[in-house]
């Protein structure tokens, strides 16, 4: 337990100690293993109280109304309600610059003038909350000069504008042969103006790579945006062919781009845009594959992306679906110019308090079109095909199935992290045109998952068909 998380225990026990002295009657519920933490089970929650309440049932009927009594106090509890909404003429706001305060006006316009819905209000400071500046929004009403108005009152977080967040990836798919990855974002907020975001990516390791973009709405209350980007990456890529290594690769890339997107809500975006740069690969050791070129490529592309799942690391609840196209008008090695797809859909659906079920499907093509010089798709390793060897199989076409189960196991220290779960899926997949591979490639996984400090750290092992199987590890994106 943190000392923040600590200090906030003892305020809440001081707080239920004197309660319970000035109570009339006591309800005890038990929460079992529940910590402060899980606010989201409110369902769950309320149903123990509710089960503790009957309990008590003789004692608390002392307190119960007559139908009449009760509808009458109803009666009045109503009168006393508000029901003519204000229309607030101005708005106000404190706690933040100049400059600040008039970029949220502006942003907020649209509820002067006409009577305010607070629902609506709400979703607005709460989109305002989640650009990362502000640490909290409140509103109340104030009056000035004999008018009604909106006072909103902003606390800004003491970093907002300059973050920096570390990540790390280790990839043990393959034993005697792990990548380790070391990551970090740094991200700048309103560098361009109000709700725009400089995003800037670094990692060392297995891939050496810098990328940025700037992401600037239009206006201050725009959904559309504007987002110019580059990046700079040099990547080790080991191929193996079950447990043995095949080949091992070096790819360059050099990209500047540039995206017009629409922001639906904070769970979905498009984009539209292109991109143009530089790619090589050379064969460093091994057997060779994958040709090696290098040159110019240009392409149109377009990203979708649709995220309604309750985490980001290890979901337990909600769907998500992420589709990218490009129209490569021209390509190292390729003949002529090629369309490439991708896609991926998850599912994710409890079936207990602990436990949930998912199906995950990823696929890829180019529709047709082979001589594309570099192979577009990759399959093997990690949680895409488990038991088959690191990028074994590789082609221009493939589709990936995956659906299993996941139950929470235990807790970590919050100092550590978060949950542990026990996992198994089965997967199968196929990538049309690659070579040495049998008819129907498929697995079973399993393991333990953790939610570590670090990031989710899964430990298992899988077994595949015609004779693929290993253990293995990896600490980063496993679903």
């Amino acid at each position: 337990m943190n000392v923040l998380e600590q200090s906030v225990r003892v305020v809440i026990l001081g707080s239920e100690l004197r309660g319970l002295a000035k109570a009339d009657a006591v309800v005890s519920v038990d929460l079992g293993s529940m910590s402060m933490r899980d606010f989201n089970h409110n369902a769950e929650i309320m149903e123990k109280g509710y089960e503790g309440a009957a309990t008590k049932a003789q004692l608390l009927e002392k307190f119960a109304l007559e139908e009449t009594a009760w509808q009458q106090y109803e009666s009045e509890r109503k009168s006393r309600r508000r029901t003519v909404a204000p229309v607030p003429e101005f708005i106000e706001v404190e706690g933040t610059g100049p400059e600040a305060q008039s970029d949220i006006r502006s942003f907020l316009k649209a509820f002067a003038g006409q009577a305010l819905d607070p629902a609506k209000l709400d979703r607005a400071l709460t989109l305002l909350t989640g650009a990362g500046r502000y640490d909290t929004l409140g509103y109340q009403m104030t009056e000035r000069n004999g008018k009604q108005g909106l006072l909103i009152t902003v606390r800004e977080k003491t970093v907002a504008r300059k973050t920096l967040q570390p990540a790390f990836e280790v990839n043990g798919s393959q034993a005697g042969d792990v990548e380790f990855r070391t990551a970090a974002r740094w991200t700048v907020s309103d560098l361009a103006g109000f709700r725009s975001e400089w995003r800037s990516d670094f990692e060392f390791g297995n891939t050496y790579a810098v990328a940025s973009e700037l992401y600037r709405p239009f206006t201050a209350t725009s959904k559309w945006f504007v987002a110019p980007s580059a990046s700079a990456s040099y990547t080790s890529l080991a191929i193996y062919e079950k447990n043995d290594p095949k080949a091992y690769y070096r790819f360059y890339k050099d990209t500047v781009g540039a995206d017009v997107g629409y922001g639906f809500n904070r769970f979905s975006e498009v984009r539209f845009g292109y991109e143009i740069g530089r790619v090589s690969s050379q064969l460093r050791l091994g057997a060779s594959g994958i040709p090696s070129v290098s040159g110019r490529f240009g392409a149109a592309r377009m990203r979708f992306v649709w995220d309604h799942t309750d985490s980001p690391v290890v979901p337990r609840r909600g769907a998500a679906v992420e589709s990218n196209f490009r129209w490569y008008d021209s390509s190292p090695g390729a003949a002529e110019a090629f369309p490439a797809m991708d896609a991926h859909i998850g599912y994710f659906q409890p079936v207990s308090r602990k436990s949930s079920l998912f199906l995950i499907s990823d696929g890829g093509s180019t529709f047709g079109y082979r001589s594309t010089g570099l192979p577009q798709f990759l399959l093997g390793g990690g949680s895409r095909l488990s038991a088959y060897g690191r990028n074994e199989l590789y082609g221009n076409q493939y589709y990936l199935f995956r659906g299993g189960y996941l139950r929470e196991l235990a807790r970590l220290p919050s100092l550590f992290g978060n949950r542990v779960y026990a996992v198994g899926w089965y997967e199968a997949g196929k990538v049309y045109g690659a070579l040495n591979q049998s008819a129907f490639p498929n697995d079973f996984a399993g393991g333990i998952l953790a939610e570590t400090a670090l990031g989710p750290l899964f430990l298992g092992g899988s077994v595949g068909d015609s004779g693929h199987h290993k253990w293995f590890f990896q600490l980063g994106r496993v679903f």
